[in-house]
């Protein structure tokens, strides 16, 4: 049964942006002809080059052979090659300012390495204008506001591949000559009033990150679209669709309202399917899209659902975090199909000893009536938290549809090592794509490149261990109060808000006895440098440290501030042995209540500890190592108290000691600096004193910020 609506798919303000003319639209399929054409197309530029991007290196080999034009093949070279060629060009370069955690993965752009500031017509920014844990994700390269390129492709240095998807191909490797393996992707390229909506909205993010903004460039007198690619389709409307998280004002700025087109483009697409959903993504974890999948799923006559998907995600952190969430969504999706209508597969290449093919397409073909290619993943952040940017287009005519159904039998053909002929005849012949692929892949001989189902099982450890999908994939902008609420529950927020002032409250009296003690004759009649002396001949006797270790444990349990003994600690000891004595004497304190919570169990804990705490204590059982290392870093109880629930939720003992452990870390360091500040204060308070604590005070905070945004930045969009 077809599913008939009169109301149109693309609305501006709903499911687009806007609604644009292209006059070509070709898809360029993988790196070798992706990069190939945007080599030709930038030496075509006259007046303007502007480029987006989550990733980028100077040092991307464009083309892997000699293209006998006397240009460079490297992106940066070439680049600074044609500013030099042309006196009128400008090149104007956006790259997200990425993550810590991604640091060891990209071109170095600190000490004076710094490949995109030698040209005065080069200009070069870091986006850092992004709420929390969030990434500028959007791919776009415009030429002369006249031709675009946007899709899921960085120019990154791991990007190159030839669609054969080789197991070995000597071609296939970085700048530093390393080999990686096969990557598979996709980008569109448009022109006419498509390139200058996307030159729109590349000027916008510029203007929206407080960066000189470049100009638009003059009518062109010369056709950009370079020579030797045809289009798959001529002039067609083509809408744009993107993702803005909401963001407060900045500076002089008005604040950022949220946008969630993507999100809603893809809910419309599922909707309106018929025969075929055909989904090419990195990602599998939005909950939003996957239940409108599962919807479509139970229906008696639904679409089919095809979706292909990389064996793995990424490296190592990817798969113990977004491959858990994607198995869960598996999951449910394999629950909702009761009428065999889904597959999941992924690109299965033989001989390849180590890694998968990586499909990073963001790819959606609908009936093939809808095209769809952008920056968006199926992920919950890049419904609302990300920036994305997608292009989709409507064909109405046969002529059309059929060129689609080429285009989407090409990229299936290049991932089951079979001609696009020998599918389109097998689709007619089982009556579906489904029965199609399955039809190939059972006479296809041993060691050919194929489709594989993608089972999806992860280890139940790391399923037990990963924490609220909010924190790893969140849906829109984090805030302190959205991780505890991940974490261990709204209803314990007022707690962890007040515990929180309460540490700001001590810094400030610190910060005001200090002052005091300046200028006051409060310093004269109270010498806290011999009662830091009384304390320290204790504790520097042979016997002081196996003394102060025991106080940790001895105060801990008399539900002493455990930051009152660590800045003690640090007074007497030190900032290095301090800190050390301080992590240790820390940890012992928790690991002897965590004992007492498991002798006296749950029922005698939630009795001392009142009924508000028991979904605590519920929670902290579910959960492991990161749960641990965020309640450290988040307090939202007293150590005490949390140690005891930790002995009585029954949680692992091994993973409670690790948790505290490198929770408390970031925490003990800083108290101990600031510490030293604060006594270097109270004994000489000059300029450098004062210059030291306040160092140590910004060290705190910073260390906090760091700490909210790692526990929330695990992966990449992108």
């Amino acid at each position: 049964m077809e599913r008939h609506t009169p109301n149109p798919l693309l609305v501006p303000g709903e499911t687009c942006w806007q609604i644009t003319g292209t006059r070509r639209l070709a898809p360029l399929i993988d790196g070798e002809r992706y990069f190939a054409t945007l080599r030709r197309a930038l030496i075509n530029a006259r007046h303007r080059i502007l480029i987006l991007g989550w990733d980028l290196h100077s040092q991307l080999e464009l083309v892997r052979e000699d293209p006998g034009d006397g240009l460079p093949t490297r992106l940066g070279e070439l680049l600074h090659a044609l500013l030099e060629r042309t006196p009128g060009l400008e090149a104007w370069i956006l790259l997200w300012d990425y993550a810590p955690i991604y640091a060891l993965e990209r071109e170095p752009l600190l000490f004076g390495i710094h490949p995109w500031r030698q040209h005065p017509r080069l200009h070069f920014a870091l986006d850092d204008n992004h709420p929390l844990a969030a990434s500028h994700h959007q791919k776009l390269v415009v030429i002369d506001d006249a031709l675009a390129f946007c899709g899921g492709f960085d120019l990154g240095k791991w990007r190159w591949d030839s669609s054969a998807h080789q197991a070995e191909d000597a071609r296939r490797r970085d700048p530093d000559g390393k080999p990686y393996p096969p990557f598979h992707d996709l980008q569109l390229m448009v022109d006419g009033e498509s390139a200058g909506a996307l030159a729109e909205l590349a000027r916008a993010r510029w203007a929206r990150c407080g960066e000189e903004t470049p100009a638009p460039s003059p009518p062109p007198v010369h056709d950009p679209w370079p020579e030797g690619v045809a289009a798959l389709l001529r002039d067609q409307p083509c809408a744009i669709a993107r993702t803005q998280p909401q963001q407060p004002a900045r500076d002089d700025q008005a604040p950022e309202r949220e946008v969630r087109e993507v999100e809603q483009l893809y809910l419309a697409l599922f909707a309106r399917a018929e025969r075929l959903i055909y989904l090419e993504n990195q990602y599998l974890t939005s909950t939003t899209l996957c239940s409108a999948l599962c919807e479509r799923l139970g229906e008696a006559h639904g679409p089919e659902v095809v979706i292909v998907l990389p064996r793995e995600t990424g490296a190592w952190l990817e798969q113990h975090t977004m491959d858990i969430l994607r198995a869960r969504q598996l999951e449910r999706l394999r629950e909702a199909d009761r009428h065999a209508r889904l597959r999941v597969y992924h690109p299965e290449v033989p001989g390849l000893e180590s890694g998968c093919l990586m499909v990073h397409a963001k790819l959606a073909i609908v009936d093939d009536r809808w095209l769809r290619v952008g920056s968006a993943n199926l992920s919950n952040r890049s419904m609302g938290l990300d920036t994305e940017c997608d292009l989709c287009l409507e064909v109405t005519d046969e002529e059309g549809r059929a060129r689609i159904a080429a285009l989407r039998r090409e990229l299936i053909g290049n991932l089951l090592d079979c001609e696009p002929q020998h599918l389109a005849s097998a689709e007619r012949e089982a009556g579906g794509l489904i029965g199609a692929i399955e039809a190939i892949r059972a006479d296809a001989p041993p060691g050919r490149k194929t489709l594989t189902p993608l089972e999806g099982a992860v280890d139940p450890e790391w399923e037990r261990q990963l924490p609220d999908e909010r924190l790893i994939d969140p849906k829109r902008p984090l805030n302190v109060l959205d991780v505890g609420d991940a974490v261990l529950g709204r209803r314990h927020l007022p707690h962890a808000r007040r515990r929180l002032r309460f540490g700001i409250a001590l810094v400030v009296l610190l910060a005001a006895l200090a002052i005091l003690w300046r200028w006051s004759g409060l310093g004269e009649s109270l010498d806290p440098q011999q009662l830091a002396e009384q304390l320290t001949d204790q504790l520097h006797a042979p016997w002081g440290p196996a003394l102060l270790l025991a106080g940790f444990v001895v105060g801990s349990l008399l539900a002493i501030p455990v930051t009152l003994l660590i800045l003690v600690t640090a007074l007497v000891y030190g900032p290095l042995a301090g800190a050390s004595y301080a992590l240790l004497g820390s940890l012992l304190a928790a690991l002897a209540a965590y004992g007492l919570g498991a002798y006296l169990g749950r029922p005698a804990v939630n009795r001392l500890a009142g009924g508000r705490i028991h979904r605590l204590s519920e929670r902290l059982a579910r959960r492991g190592i990161l749960t641990i290392i965020a309640v450290r870093i988040v307090p939202v109880a007293p150590f005490t108290l949390l140690n005891l629930l930790a002995g009585a939720s029954h949680i692992r003992l091994r993973d409670y000691a690790i948790g505290t452990l490198i929770g408390m870390l970031p925490g003990v360091a800083t108290m101990a600096v600031f510490a030293e500040g604060l006594m270097a204060l109270l004994r000489r308070a000059g300029p450098e004193q004062f210059l030291l604590l306040t160092l140590a005070l910004a060290l705190i905070v910073g260390l906090t910020l760091l700490a909210r945004r790692l526990l929330t930045v695990f992966v990449e969009q992108r």
